[in-house]
């Protein structure tokens, strides 16, 4: 009976030191952060420094519906916007060696943060409000959340967006000052976290 109890904990031993060992080779890494503030440019490029595959998650979910998300926002409505973007993150966490860039409302939905966090780790790309509120300037014309609305305006809802938002967002696990860090910083960063 000692001899067969020692085997399965020889055995619970190597099976945990394999799924140690997987969880070494495999990242999954969540870029998150407000609209206009840089998340996909950042992706794109830290993907390929660390040689992960990247995915947009807007533009995944843009591929799936046959629409734009603003499309999809105006003629469905938040409530089915939030849930299809939901269904998108479930899928593309199935993959491994994965960076993905969020939508900017998608960590304060559906304990979407939770889940990131359960099979990866988060990035929040932070700017500061003049640099959105700059940015969300230069795309006024195709995001129909801001259309039409003056600096000021512009301004009230970086400040109502950050009021709404920002507790969710410092749950990442990296903190990354977009305006400043370059790419090798966030490597450095994570290699000295032991991710990568």
């Amino acid at each position: 009976m000692l001899q067969r109890s020692q085997k399965l904990i020889a055995i619970i031993h190597t099976l945990r030191l394999s799924l140690y060992a997987i969880n070494l080779f495999y990242l999954r890494l969540f870029i998150i952060g407000y609209k206009s503030s840089g998340k996909t440019t950042l992706g794109r490029k830290l993907a390929e420094r660390l040689n992960l595959a990247f995915v947009d998650l807007d533009e995944f979910l843009e591929q799936q519906a046959g629409k734009t998300i603003p499309e999809i926002f105006l003629n469905a409505g938040e409530e089915e916007f939030r849930r299809k973007e939901r269904e998108a993150l479930m899928q593309v966490i199935q993959s491994d060696n994965i960076l993905v860039s969020t939508g900017g409302g998608l960590p304060c939905h559906s304990d979407n943060m939770s889940l990131m966090e359960k099979y990866g780790d988060i990035i929040y790309l932070k700017v500061d409000d003049e640099t959105l509120v700059s940015r969300l300037q230069a795309t006024i014309g195709h995001r129909p959340v801001v259309k039409g609305r003056t600096e000021e305006e512009l301004r009230a809802y970086v400040a109502d967006l950050r009021r709404r938002c920002e507790h969710h967002y410092c749950r990442a696990r990296f903190v990354i000052e977009g305006n400043k860090t370059e790419v090798e910083d966030i490597c450095r960063q994570l290699r000295n976290e032991k991710k990568i």
